[in-house]
């Protein structure tokens, strides 16, 4: 883990979730803070050997990874946690994460590990979907919406540099996950359009290297021909009436995806169930009830 300069007052911190930071005199924002308190004390550490204090944490989204190091770093540090409307209903009541995996039952126990489930924290001040800056003592960041992996996903710019979360992947992230994790495919492809028209010089994807636009462009791309592959991938096997059961296990047959753990198919189900929604909305797909289960074919047939 080390501290990486992008301009004077700003970089990251290099882990499996990029955390961003902000200098401000002797204080710190940081975007995202981490897994759990292991992560949030190495951070913490890192920053003080700097002569650095954690100010406040700006979470993109609700998802552990990316609010697990609030609780300890609002316990030790009285850190304002800052975070959108939403995101923030589920970051001060993580339970609500499995239960959504759950499909709303209550969930295994499996579901609610550190993974899927972080500390709860209090989040101090809640962004609102109309705002467009935010301000921080004498620091203003741009508040940008990217939906799509989650409902309320959303990006903190600054000085050309844009703090993108997980609103992109890099081609070997792609190739690793095969069915990226989205609870709103139109929205994450509306993302991923406005991310390749934005003006940024830098973007810092939460679980990938640094871009430049050119770099930037090409993700883009690649994350749309692999949410466009899957959509036809489900298309072209409904020509008769499947359960969703069925298109799940032609999806992990096609992308040789071995399911191992309810988390790990959880997840999967998520984004499969997002992309079906994706193509009934565009009419692309019909549904009804055939044998007690709700079925889905290919619209054009």
């Amino acid at each position: 883990m080390e501290l990486i300069n992008i301009k004077s007052n700003l970089g990251y911190i290099e882990n499996s979730c990029n955390i961003g930071y902000i200098v401000i005199g002797e204080d710190v924002i940081l975007i995202d803070s981490g897994l759990e308190d292991a992560v949030a004390k190495k951070i913490l550490k890192l920053l003080d050997g700097e002569g650095y204090k954690v100010k406040a944490v700006i979470n993109t989204h609700s998802h552990a990874d990316h609010c697990g190091g609030n609780y300890y770093m609002q316990n030790k540090l009285g850190a304002l946690i800052y975070a959108p409307e939403f995101e923030s209903a589920i970051i001060e009541n993580p339970y609500l994460e499995p239960i959504y995996l759950s499909a709303g039952a209550t969930p295994l126990k499996e579901l609610t590990g550190k993974f899927l489930m972080a500390k709860p924290s209090k989040v101090n001040y809640i962004i609102n979907r109309t705002d467009t800056k935010l301000n921080i003592d004498s620091v203003v960041l741009d508040v940008v919406p990217l939906l799509g992996h989650a409902i309320n996903h959303i990006g903190i710019g600054i000085d050309n540099v844009l703090f993108c979360g997980d609103s992109i992947l890099n081609e070997m992230l792609l190739t690793k996950h095969k069915i990226p994790f989205n609870v709103n495919i139109e929205e994450q492809i509306k993302t991923l359009n406005f991310l390749r028209e934005s003006k940024y010089q830098v973007y810092i994807p939460s679980h990938c290297s640094p871009m430049n636009k050119e770099e930037l462009i090409k993700a883009v791309d690649e994350n749309l021909r692999t949410l466009e592959d899957i959509n036809n991938i489900i298309v072209e096997n409904l020509k008769t009436y499947k359960s969703l059961e069925e298109i799940e296990y032609h999806l992990f047959k096609h992308y040789e995806i071995a399911i191992t753990n309810l988390t790990q198919y959880s997840l999967l189900k998520t984004a499969i169930v997002a992309h079906v929604n994706y193509l009934f909305n565009q009419k692309r797909v019909i549904k009804t009830v055939e044998n007690n289960k709700i079925c889905w074919m290919n619209a054009t047939l």
